[in-house]
């Protein structure tokens, strides 16, 4: 009987030992997944915190860095504002400062008549005395003439005005055909040469493409000319007698 005892008491011990060291085992799987776990998580939390630490210093260093663009930028925007105005400035300036085309000429003119030897007081009484507007004493006289070519000659190629005081005639380019050939007119396209000649014998040229205009002066009154293109081989030209000056 003892021998039978002592045979199944010690195969309930084997069978103990096992299950035993399956529940040891699967508790220290389960403590070494914990373990991971838990060295996961605080490797993540330190990489995580690192990550986040490094994207605040990048967003600080971006964010200074559009702040100095930004205030670069407003200080270019305040340089091109200041130079703009300068710039108007110095094209208000410069209208006051150059004069514009008929300034120009008015001031060749004058310089040409110093030069001439008219005396500069005379000249300001002259400038002073004149008024506003043309003084003129009547409507334009309108006449024609013929412009001579180099195919034509002789036929109403002149005009008087003032009485006879003066007279005008002119020269020009013949007008050609579809074959090149010269015609008996001249052609307006082309520049022409007017002559005003004084009774007296004095005469001044004038050139260029029609319209023109030219201005004699005669016993005190200054006869204002317009010449414009009439029909084939004419010229109109229209005379005014005006105060003077």
């Amino acid at each position: 009987m003892t021998i039978g005892g002592s045979y199944y008491g010690g195969g309930r011990r084997r069978g103990r030992a096992p299950a035993m060291r399956g529940v040891v085992g699967w508790t220290l799987a389960v403590i070494l997944v914990l373990l991971a776990g838990i060295y996961a998580y605080r490797t993540g939390s330190v990489i995580a915190t690192q990550d986040a630490d490094a994207l605040r210093i990048e967003l600080t260093v971006r964010t200074d860095a559009i702040a100095d663009l930004e205030q670069s930028n407003t200080g270019l925007r305040l340089a091109l504002e200041e130079q703009q105005r300068r710039n108007l400035e110095l094209a208000d300036q410069y209208q006051h400062d150059i004069p514009n085309e008929t300034t120009r000429r008015i001031l060749e003119l004058v310089g040409g008549l110093l030069e001439a030897g008219v005396d500069p007081e005379r000249l300001e009484e002259v400038i002073g005395a004149m008024p506003p507007e043309w003084r003129c004493e009547s409507e334009p006289d309108s006449r024609r003439f013929v412009i001579q070519t180099p195919t034509t000659s002789g036929a109403n190629d002149v005009v008087v005005f003032a009485g006879g005081l003066i007279t005008v005639r002119g020269t020009g380019v013949s007008k050609l055909n579809a074959e090149g050939l010269p015609l008996a007119w001249f052609d307006p396209a082309e520049p022409v040469t007017l002559v005003f000649t004084l009774i007296g014998g004095e005469s001044a040229d004038v050139t260029g493409i029609l319209p023109l205009t030219h201005s004699v002066v005669v016993d005190q009154m200054i006869h204002r000319f317009s010449i414009v293109p009439g029909e084939t081989s004419f010229v109109k030209v229209a005379g005014i007698p005006c105060s003077y000056p």
